[in-house]
């Protein structure tokens, strides 16, 4: 630390100047007393009587919250909900609906049907146009894979009955009718509704036709199965 009497450097701590002898202490002492006194903070109180209003809150520095938001070099334009970008491209495309999104049409007659006519009476405006993709003979039964656009419940099993019209021969007891995609590749033997068609079903002392269908791909939540016997 220097000395304040003569400017003589001495080591920190010291009680006395090496250079001029004289008391560093009381130096420091005379220092600390001549330097103004701190004012207290001042508070400011208000009546505990009084509602709170904006006003009384008026006088107090506002501080702020968060920093200064700075405008970004180049404005962003909001994007459509609907409009996309392609990966690689500045241009904007469109995505297709949603098959959930698309209202489906109302079947004609009761569906899931209870009675044969009931089941008829879908081919009437449920009917699609098919293309058949493959027929095989397996283990006795006749089995014909057709593709057709997606649809409804109703409308998958009003072109499946129209199918199985066509396709059932008498020599063969059983006919399976399925839908699938051919452009879906999956695990399951039909992705567009199956019917499984019966011709001799002996139901106590009687013979009958019988039709088991289920839609989609047999599996899903929204998939519906009926039997009926003719």
């Amino acid at each position: 630390m220097r000395c304040p009497y003569c400017g003589g450097l001495n080591q920190d701590r010291v009680a006395f100047c090496v250079n001029c002898g004289r008391d560093m202490r009381r130096a420091a002492q005379n220092a600390q007393s001549q330097r103004p006194p701190v004012p207290p903070v001042q508070q400011t109180s208000y009546p505990t009587n009084q509602p709170y209003h904006a006003s009384n809150t008026a006088a107090q520095p506002q501080r702020p919250t968060s920093a200064p938001v700075r405008p970004s070099a180049s404005p962003v334009r909001p994007v459509p909900a609907d409009q996309h970008y392609a990966a690689g491209s500045g241009e904007p495309f469109l995505l297709p609906p949603l098959l959930s999104t698309v209202a489906e049409p109302e079947a004609p007659a009761p569906f899931p049907p209870s009675t044969m006519a009931q089941f008829e009476a879908l081919l009437a405006t449920g009917c699609q146009t098919y293309n058949v993709i493959e027929s095989n003979i397996e283990n006795g039964r006749k089995i014909v894979s057709i593709a057709y656009q997606r649809c409804a419940g109703w409308q998958q099993a009003a072109t499946l009955l129209q199918v199985v019209k066509e396709q059932q021969e008498r020599a063969y007891k059983t006919t399976v009718i399925r839908g699938v995609f051919p452009q879906q590749q999956n695990t399951y033997t039909f992705t567009n509704g199956q019917l499984q068609f019966d011709r001799d079903v002996r139901l106590g002392d009687q013979i009958s036709k019988r039709y088991v269908v289920e839609t989609g791909n047999g599996y899903a939540a929204d998939t519906i199965r009926f039997v009926i016997n003719e």
